[in-house]
């Protein structure tokens, strides 16, 4: 199953480089991303402040910033 990057909306899985990928298809929601490889965290810097960036993640650039929304089931 291929994933749709240019797609408004993105669940984040285990593969970093998906996740990367669709946030490059999006640069205009975000102002910055930095990855810490000691913690392997993601962190996105946007208009409402930062995020770490977690497996099951839903991220939505729908609204032209980037609305994230953090999986608490898990």
């Amino acid at each position: 199953m291929s994933k749709n990057f240019k797609s408004l909306t993105y669940i984040v899985d285990e593969h970093l480089t998906d996740t990367l990928s669709w946030l490059c298809h999006h640069q205009d929601t975000f102002d910055s991303f930095i990855y810490n490889a000691l913690t392997q965290e993601l962190a996105v810097q946007h208009a409402n402040g930062t995020d770490i960036i977690r497996v099951g993640d839903y991220l939505n650039a729908s609204y032209g910033i980037l609305l994230t929304a953090h999986n608490f089931a898990e």
